[in-house]
Parts: C-alpha cells; structure tokens; sequence
C-alpha cells in the first residue's frame, strides 16, 4: 500500500509510524457571509487536502531526493486518503527539518525530516 509516492519516488517505508496527518479543508467564496440574524449562507466553491509527514532516519542520497521532490513549484503525490488511495497535485511550501547527521557504518543518515503538503 503507497502512503507516500511523490513524482514516483516512493517513500512510504520512511514514514514514522505515527507520522501521517491527513485533513480536508473547505474552500468558500466571498460570497459566504452571516446574515442579521446570525445563521450563515455559505457557498462553498471546493475542498482541499493538507498531509503532514514526519519521516524515520533517511540515507543522504534519498533525504536529497525527497527535498528535490519538494522543491519543484507543484508536483503529483500518491497517498492514502480516507477514500482510499488518491493521486493529486500539491505544493510543500516549508521543508522545517531538523538535519541530524548520524553515521552508520560510514553511511550518513538524516532524521528529523518532516514538511507539509498542500493541494493546489
């Protein structure tokens, strides 16, 4: 099952077991307002996904792949969605990653990596 593939470069096996936060915002119009009496005339235009990853210790090669993934102005992610498995277009606006270098038999490995995904 993909819970992470990003402009097919899976990283899925990297995702901290309680590292995957998912959620649907709602996207209204100006037009959206309360009237006097308080209750609200809505008109909703859409719906966006946020997803939110913290990632276990990653091989430099691979840590360096994903910000390369990220970095692009929009990319396709596949990810696991409430409504099963989904391909849609994001943007990562901020890649806040606490790059610790650790060495593993000569190999550097990077933790702390986390970033957020926005739908476009």
């Amino acid at each position: 099952m993909t819970i992470l593939e990003i402009n097919g470069h899976d990283y899925t096996h990297y995702v901290a077991d309680d590292g995957y936060d998912w959620s649907r915002d709602d996207l209204d119009s100006e037009k959206t307002k309360r009237v006097r009496s308080g209750k609200l005339r809505r008109n909703k235009i859409t719906e966006k996904r946020n997803l939110t990853f913290k990632m276990l210790p990653m091989p430099e090669a691979l840590a360096a792949q994903l910000d390369t993934d990220l970095h692009a102005a929009a990319f396709n992610v596949k990810y696991l969605d409430l409504h099963g498995e989904q391909t849609r277009e994001f943007y990562c606006s901020q890649f806040p990653a606490k790059l610790r270098q650790i060495i593993d038999k000569g190999n550097r490995l990077w933790s702390g990596v986390s970033f957020g995904l926005h739908e476009i």
